[in-house]
């Protein structure tokens, strides 16, 4: 599966399904090899053992002989464990076609975020995935892509507070290039079983400074463009969004304590409960705050000629945002246990 090998693959498939020891019948235990992609793995490995013959794997083993041309994914071992011959004599989409790529996709289908919004889940992310399984090839590191996404924010800053409406339109397209490979380091993490705390502090900390950097370099080159008028607006826009991202990340760090700003969601779900009409009014409106969203949207008003538009209605939206963060702001402190943190970052 990308750069790692089939013993690694199989690790990471055999402990999605809930495997203590792990036997691999090898006459070569490549002990250099495999592990190294669990490197930055904060979760321990399960016990894997190598043994030159079937014969001296424990009776009370469970033991399942699969054909050298079927690549297993998560959905057929999960099939394996509760029926293995019902699930060899129909493997049905539980097995990859015998390459390696095809077992990658869908272990990168199968990662996807349940609060990923709709534009994410139908145009990052196919880009994205794309993207981990071509860099996973080459053994390139989560925190690689995290730097790599934080200097092609960089370079967007630096484009948009030059002014100008061609420079402006090539710094609105690369917001959305930063939307989209910010998803690959993820991507990878998840897959890979790579998944760190410092590395997600470090994701999130990079996204804030992305998104501040847009909407900083947006305001200088607006100014720069079309003179002081425009100051006042996208001023507003910066401050109020940087006070934003503050008080999250600080509810955050006085909440949970770890994961990153979809716990606002779930502290609006748990508020609405007892409104089920308003709830689904106000959370299909909250996925309007995503960015895949919103980066799309100021990239096309970007390359439409009216960036001057981005923080007029960017300020309206970051007002609501405020507001949303001020009323939830107890139940995110609150939450100690980590209760309102998405599935993918609870374990």
């Amino acid at each position: 599966m990308g750069g790692l090998t089939g013993i690694g693959r199989s690790v990471i498939l055999a402990d999605l399904v809930g495997a203590r020891t792990i036997y691999v019948v090898s006459s070569r235990a490549e002990p250099i090899d495999w592990p190294r992609s669990f490197a930055l793995r904060e979760r321990p490995l399960p016990e894997v053992v190598f043994v030159a013959d079937a014969g001296e794997i424990p009776a009370q083993a469970r033991l399942v002989m699969l054909p050298a041309d079927r690549l297993l994914t998560q959905q057929g071992l999960r099939r394996l464990v509760e029926d293995p011959a019902a699930a060899l004599d129909a493997p049905g989409d539980g097995f990859g076609p015998g390459a390696p790529d095809a077992v990658t996709w869908q272990m990168l289908q199968a990662s996807m975020k349940p609060s990923e919004g709709w534009f994410g889940r139908h145009l990052n992310r196919p880009i994205s995935f794309r993207m981990a399984a071509w860099l996973m090839r080459r053994d390139v590191s989560p925190n690689a892509v995290t730097w790599a996404t934080f200097a092609i924010a960089v370079v967007m800053t630096v484009l948009l507070a030059h002014g100008g409406l061609w420079w402006l339109a090539i710094g609105g397209l690369l917001y959305q290039v930063v939307s989209v490979v910010d998803c690959v380091d993820g991507d990878i993490a998840r897959v890979s079983h790579q998944n760190s705390r410092s590395g997600a502090v470090l994701d999130t900390g990079f996204d804030m400074l992305a998104n501040l950097g847009f909407a900083g370099g947006l305001t200088v080159g607006l100014v720069r463009t079309y003179g002081m008028g425009q100051l006042q607006v996208a001023g507003a826009m910066v401050v109020i969004a940087a006070l934003c991202m503050s008080l999250m990340a600080l509810l955050v760090r006085l909440g949970p304590r770890r994961g990153s700003f979809d716990v606002l969601r779930q502290a609006l779900a748990l508020r609405l409960a007892s409104t089920p009409r308003l709830a689904t009014v106000v959370l299909t409106a909250e996925k309007l705050f995503k960015r895949d969203f919103y980066a799309l949207f100021a990239a096309c008003l970007c390359l439409a000629g009216i960036p001057w538009l981005v923080p007029q209605l960017a300020l309206g939206g970051i007002c609501i945002w405020l507001a949303a963060i001020l009323w939830c702001a107890p139940v995110i402190i609150a939450d100690k246990s980590g209760d309102l943190l998405p599935a993918h970052l609870k374990a």
